[in-house]
């Protein structure tokens, strides 16, 4: 099967991205024996202007794809977070294309509205959409054409390849890659409960007190350098089940105990010796204090959590889940994931 995977390869990041998910659901069709062709819709915006503008090269973009799809003669096209491609040029590259299947896919957030308009704006010309937000937020993207599901952060043994577990002295204890958090927000104010507790030598929070976000080599190298990892999203609540930011995968898929609250519903999918779930941020202290003196625990925990994930999250998993979805097959796998199908 031919594969035009359309989404962002962030290539002006030259390399400090190299762990991002499109790359990972790529290596998936790839692995499942597909050509896969990569338009990194954004890249080829920004090229396509002499001034490198990526606003000015939006219509070229869009252009470039229907030839692309007339040459290739694409069996789907899988395309996600790809805000600079008209929902118009999707409906072109079906009547040039006549045979193929449109998946969208999207890893944000419900929660934030620019997110919820970039889904709606591909979801009348997909034949399904996949979200990583489980249950009835997603039959808001319900329409005629598609089917809306639910599916995993997902990781890749070649690109998750760090085993924190092994490192039995690891500079920190717990790592929290945040990114720049509002003072007033949740999670600014659980990280900085926790700082106060264990102190800056024990833990590493990054996006806040003068420690700046990382990427590339160097934010996988310091997941290596700690034992645990958590997990606590941007606007995280009940409301969304399911719902993580990549960073689940980044830590699991890499090998740190992950502290996920119980409220995203993970613990529908880990067992307590996988991830380590707590119910409210008291829960978490203890938690963090607790594996900080029982170590032999923490990283049992982290290589189980480690194994599953890469067991039922991984990449070809995804990928066929997705083509099975799109192409309205049967379902070839008990895939550990919520599979309920939401239509209009």
């Amino acid at each position: 099967m031919r594969v035009l995977y359309v989404g962002n390869f962030n290539e002006k990041s030259n390399g400090a991205r190299f762990y991002d998910s499109n790359r990972k659901l790529a290596n998936g069709f790839i692995r499942n024996g597909h050509q896969v062709y990569q338009f990194s819709d954004r890249d080829i915006a920004r090229a396509s202007t002499w001034f490198g503008s990526r606003k000015f090269g939006i219509l070229p973009a869009n252009l470039r794809l229907i030839e692309i799809a007339r040459n290739f003669w694409p069996d789907i096209l899988v395309i996600g977070h790809a805000d600079p491609i008209f929902a118009t040029t999707l409906k072109k590259i079906r009547k040039t294309v006549p045979h193929i299947k449109i998946a969208a896919y999207n890893f944000d957030a419900l929660w934030h509205q620019d997110n919820v308009n970039r889904i709606t704006d591909h979801a009348d010309e997909a034949d399904a959409v996949f979200i990583t937000t489980a249950g009835e937020p997603l039959q808001q993207f319900a329409r005629k054409r598609n089917v809306v599901s639910f599916f995993p952060n997902l990781v890749d043994i070649s690109i998750d390849t760090v085993r924190a577990f092994e490192n039995p002295a690891p500079e920190h204890r717990l790592f929290y890659g945040m990114g720049n958090a509002l003072p007033d927000s949740e999670r600014y104010n659980v990280a900085s409960q926790i700082l106060d507790k264990f102190g800056d030598e024990t833990v590493e929070i990054l996006g806040m007190r003068g420690k700046r976000p990382t990427s590339g080599i160097d934010y996988q190298r310091r997941l290596a350098n700690a034992r645990m990892g958590l997990n606590l999203s941007q606007g995280e609540s009940e409301g969304y089940p399911l719902y993580s930011s990549d960073r689940v995968s980044q830590y699991t898929g890499n090998g740190l105990m992950t502290l996920v609250h119980r409220r995203t519903g993970y613990d529908r999918i880990f067992k307590e010796d996988e991830f380590v779930f707590y119910n409210d941020f008291n829960e978490l202290l203890k938690k963090i204090e607790y594996y900080n003196l029982h170590d032999d625990e923490a990283r049992e925990i982290a290589e189980n959590g480690w194994r599953r994930s890469h067991e039922i999250f991984n990449e070809r998993l995804v990928a066929k889940y997705i083509e099975e979805v799109t192409f309205r097959e049967a379902l070839s796998e008990d895939y550990q994931w919520p599979t309920e199908f939401y239509s209009a």
